[in-house]
């Protein structure tokens, strides 16, 4: 029982970074950067876009059956390229190695264990939304056991994702910058769900 909660908080880290860093994004970029031509943005955003999207095509396994199924270190360097950064922690015997890409100011995080996939989280994303939709009454009126592609097909992909697979079970955490009615510059909202079935909600400084 141990060791299941020690892989548990293994699996959880990257949700907790996915919110850490999303929050801090959000709001540290001011108007720093040199003006860009609209060919050159345009530009950006396709490689910016294509690279949040190659996230997905990443497969986690599951955590407790040692990442079986999950993709190899080799599957994913072959889709991201190599990685920025790699490290390296053991907790009683469970070893994961964690390996970080970063290009556009977007994260992507793949957590291993025996060489498969058993976490990714894509943080730092921003996507570009024509209005903000979600706000506080549409938060509140999401009920418990809405689909993930409910959420999506009304607001939008959300800017950060994290998922793993425990005992069979696939969790995804979802968290909205953009496209949201906000208080302030360090509103979001988090939507968390277990077999495409969301089971928590939070929200920061929406109105």
């Amino acid at each position: 029982m141990k060791k299941f909660k020690k892989i548990l908080t293994v699996a959880a880290t990257g949700m907790i970074a996915l919110s850490l860093v999303g929050c801090s994004d959000n709001s540290s970029k001011s108007g720093s950067s040199k003006p860009k031509s609209s060919q050159k943005v345009k530009k950006t955003n396709t490689q910016k876009t294509s690279f949040r999207k190659s996230y997905d095509k990443i497969k986690v396994g599951d955590v407790m059956q040692q990442g079986n199924s999950g993709s190899t270190i080799k599957d994913v360097k072959g889709i991201l390229g190599q990685p920025e950064s790699v490290s390296s922690t053991a907790v009683k015997g469970f070893k994961v190695k964690s390996y970080s890409w970063t290009k556009y100011d977007t994260t992507i995080l793949v957590q291993f264990s025996h060489k498969k996939a058993i976490t990714k989280t894509v943080s730092g994303f921003k996507w570009t939304r024509s209005s903000n939709t979600l706000s506080l009454k549409a938060f509140n009126s999401l009920k418990d056991g809405s689909s993930y592609s409910t959420i999506v097909n009304a607001y939008g992909e959300p800017d950060g994702l994290s998922e793993n697979v425990v005992l069979g079970k696939k969790n995804v955490t979802a968290v909205y910058f953009t496209g949201i009615k906000a208080k302030n510059a360090g509103a979001s909202a988090s939507f968390s769900f277990t077999d495409d079935k969301l089971i928590s909600k939070t929200q920061t400084n929406l109105k």
